[in-house]
């Protein structure tokens, strides 16, 4: 699995979290904010298209440059 597949991963993972409960949790007298819904939606959006860059390039044929003693490389 690549790195940007990975965080992609991760990413939709503090997302779907977010949305299941909630954006900040108080217990007694303590708050803990989490990440905003809108950069997360930002970075996954930006790993989304990293990742699709690296399946792509993954997929391609690599370049091969044949070398003739008698003649020219194709």
């Amino acid at each position: 699995m690549s790195t940007a597949q990975q965080r992609l991963e991760e990413v939709q993972a503090a997302i779907n979290d977010i949305l299941q409960n909630g954006q900040s949790v108080r217990r007694g007298d303590r708050q803990v904010d989490r990440a905003q819904l809108a950069s997360l939606r930002m970075l996954e959006a930006e790993y989304a298209k990293a990742a699709a860059a690296e399946a792509s390039a993954a997929a391609r044929r690599p370049m091969v440059t044949r070398l003739y003693s008698k003649g020219k490389g194709i």
